[in-house]
């Protein structure tokens, strides 16, 4: 769901988006791209298409950072990680910093979109986190998201589960969720553009 508390243009632009239901879908979308060109916001994606696999090795993180232990982007996943970021640069998106969770099929998302990026714990699978720490490392990401105040875009790439947890957004790979900090932690999930 969708909150607005201010009364900008965007979050105008939004709540009639939200009034005008699923037809306004492309609306949608233009008013969220928007808003990324218009920096200060940051995004969660989750990384693109990944090859088949077990779920052991889908939930295994491997600690010397060996990607031929673990689920990998597919030829089809590489090169819509590519597109996300040749899209977002042809919309006027600037990316101010790239974080990534450390399985290799979001750091090679991360990697082919943007080029330049960090790994970061709290974005690695929750289903895949110690016992116990998971709630206070997603608190982690909302802190870090919240309090974002640069003149670009925050990327975090990351998996289902978690941007579920974060933005209660259901996600398919590639997808986008756009979000706005407000400072102290919090922040507005504005809505998601899908991967066409």
């Amino acid at each position: 769901m969708k909150t607005v508390r201010t009364t900008t243009p965007l979050a105008v632009a939004s709540a009639l988006v939200m009034l005008a239901g699923p037809s306004a879908l492309i609306a949608d979308e233009v008013v969220l791209w928007s808003a990324l060109a218009d920096g200060g916001k940051a995004v969660m994606i989750r990384h693109t298409q990944s090859e088949e696999a077990t779920p052991e090795v889908s939930m295994h993180l491997s600690a010397e950072g060996d990607c031929a232990e673990e689920q990998n982007l597919s030829a089809e996943g590489r090169e819509q990680a590519r597109a996300l970021g040749r899209l977002l640069e042809e919309r006027g998106v600037a990316v101010d910093a790239v974080l990534s969770s450390e399985f290799c099929r979001a750091r090679q998302t991360a990697e082919l979109a943007f080029g330049d990026y960090e790994t970061w714990t709290p974005l690695n699978l929750i289903e895949s986190l110690p016992a116990g720490e998971s709630e206070w490392l997603m608190e982690d990401v909302r802190e870090r998201i919240g309090e974002f105040a640069g003149d670009g875009v925050l990327v975090l790439v990351s998996h289902r589960s978690n941007i579920n947890t974060i933005t209660f957004q259901q996600t398919e790979p590639g997808d986008m969720a756009v979000v706005e900090p407000e400072g102290f932690g919090g922040f507005d999930v504005l809505g998601m553009i899908s991967r066409k």
